[in-house]
């Protein structure tokens, strides 16, 4: 059974995969104990996201690798961990598939911590920044975790593995982050830009200038990290390049298909492109930006009027 599930993740473009055990991830709830993702603890329980008995759950594990990702100029940048949504959702479901032709039961879309199941699985280690590090791949990889309903295998991992020997703790990302969430303990969770940007109607306004030129996601820690130096970094096609020039995001109301995996609103995309303009000193887009210091939304308006008076301070004449 561990070869023909393992051999059907390599079939579908995966690089690695093992089986773990389904024991609850103790561990995970420990760390986010006081934080946003408490609430979802029980979810994170195999027993209660399957419903089926531990002793019929093996947790299937699998590791495909994507790449850094470098914006030019003048765009509004995505992070790499969100540039392939559709693969994220059909190479599960194909694996999913070809499991559960072999005449085993598959729960799809099961609500787990990801990186957590990674390491108890054997497939890498934790990162200070609270990523998932794969051997020669660094931490630029998606996570697909499938619970089969059958008795795990004897080489299955428990949660005895779920504390792994670490990336060595060389500290870059504790510099490289922008909002000082990163320290020798680890990550908070609350102070993450990306956490910011599922609130941008309570983010403060301190916190707009160290956005940069993001729409979503922040890769800071990570490319500063050394497993991921050897990485080769990837362009995005001219057409997401085309669709993601800030003066699109500003007034086109048509979001392409990139933003549109993503679930982005064209109201997130517009409040998170008038940050980025006045962050790379995008004086010419100040007409734009000034004609939404007016708009209905209130997170819009606000962003749009803090960006404009940033802008006419630095083009005076305007």
């Amino acid at each position: 059974m561990t070869n023909i599930i393992k051999e059907a993740a390599l079939k579908h473009g995966y690089i690695n995969a093992a089986p773990a055990t389904g024991h609850p991830f103790d561990l995970w709830h420990t760390r986010v104990q006081g934080t946003y993702a408490e609430e979802l603890a029980n979810y994170y329980d195999p027993v209660s996201v399957t419903g089926w008995p531990l002793e019929e759950i093996t947790l299937w594990v699998a590791i495909y690798p994507t790449l850094p990702v470098t914006w030019p100029q003048g765009c509004g940048e995505i992070s790499a961990s969100y540039m392939d949504q559709p693969a994220k959702k059909s190479r599960p479901a194909a694996w999913a598939s070809e499991i559960e032709a072999m005449g085993y039961e598959v729960k799809r879309d099961a609500f787990l911590p990801m990186r957590t199941a990674a390491i108890r699985a054997g497939l890498g280690v934790h990162a200070l920044n609270g990523m998932f590090i794969a051997p020669k791949h660094g931490s630029y990889v998606y996570i697909s975790a499938l619970p089969v309903r059958t008795p795990p295998p004897v080489e299955a991992r428990g949660p005895q593995h779920d504390i792994s020997p670490g990336c060595g703790n060389c500290g870059l990302c504790i510099s490289a982050c922008p909002t000082g969430a990163i320290s020798k303990n680890g990550i908070n969770a609350h102070m993450c830009l990306r956490r910011h940007m599922g609130s941008l109607e309570t983010m403060p306004h301190e916190t707009y200038p160290k956005m940069g030129a993001r729409i979503y996601g922040c890769d800071a820690c990570q490319q500063v990290c050394p497993h991921n130096a050897k990485l080769k970094h990837t362009e995005p096609l001219t057409d997401i390049i085309n669709s993601m020039k800030l003066e699109e995001l500003l007034t086109n109301p048509i979001l392409g298909d990139l933003l549109q995996s993503n679930q982005l609103s064209d109201s997130y995309v517009k409040t998170q492109a008038v940050i980025a303009a006045a962050n790379t000193g995008r004086t010419d887009l100040l007409p734009f930006i000034e004609a939404l210091t007016t708009n209905e939304d209130a997170t819009i308006r606000k962003t749009a009027q803090w960006a404009a008076s940033c802008l006419r301070n630095m083009n005076p004449i305007m």
